[in-house]
């Protein structure tokens, strides 16, 4: 009778599954920078400015400086001599018409009685007065305020899914004989005994 005797080991495996996912890193807390300007007034004022200009009223008061003296001088000469000048052209046409019977002694006492007409008044000249208005500028800069903010964006990292097969046993199947030998022919056999 032939004996067998079979054994098998089925396959042994094991997987392992990671599904996807999506990862969130939350980032920081926003931050913010304050910049503060305050505000800013100046203002630039003058007061009026009122001249007063005396010198016509000095001149007329014959108060007058060095350099008016030297001018009105200089005007004076300049005047008399204008004056004399003409005295003496007036003085040659005279003569010159000697033919009329006028003499130079008739001319000369003529000229001797001549009085001229004087007027003589005092009218003090007014102070020349000049004014500029006041003025006022007002520069004024409101305060400003303002935000810098800096904000993270929130990174999203995706893992994708996996999936692990891990193979711990193969099958295998085993065949073991447990009889006893045959021998063909029989009495090959070393326990062989013929019949009798």
């Amino acid at each position: 009778m032939l004996a067998l005797e079979i054994t098998s080991r089925p396959l042994e495996w094991e997987f392992k599954i990671e599904p996807a996912r999506l990862q969130m890193r939350q980032s920081d807390n926003p931050k913010m920078e304050m910049d503060h300007q305050p505000a800013d007034m100046k203002i630039q004022s003058r007061n009026i400015e009122v001249q007063l200009d005396g010198t016509a009223l000095r001149a007329s008061l014959e108060q007058r400086t060095i350099g008016d003296f030297m001018d009105q001088a200089g005007q004076k000469g300049f005047e008399g001599a204008q004056r004399a000048k003409q005295e003496a052209v007036q003085f040659g046409n005279s003569i010159a018409h000697i033919e009329d019977g006028i003499t130079i002694g008739q001319y000369m006492r003529q000229k001797a009685l001549e009085q001229p007409t004087t007027y003589q008044f005092f009218i003090p000249a007014p102070y020349d007065i000049s004014w500029k208005p006041n003025e006022q500028q007002i520069d004024y800069q409101p305060d400003e305020l303002s935000f810098d903010w800096q904000v993270e964006e929130s990174l999203l990292d995706f893992v994708p899914g996996s999936f692990t097969i891990n193979i711990l046993q193969r099958p295998e199947v085993d065949i073991k004989y447990i009889g006893k030998p045959i021998y063909v022919p029989p009495s090959s056999a070393p326990d062989f005994e013929a019949e009798a």
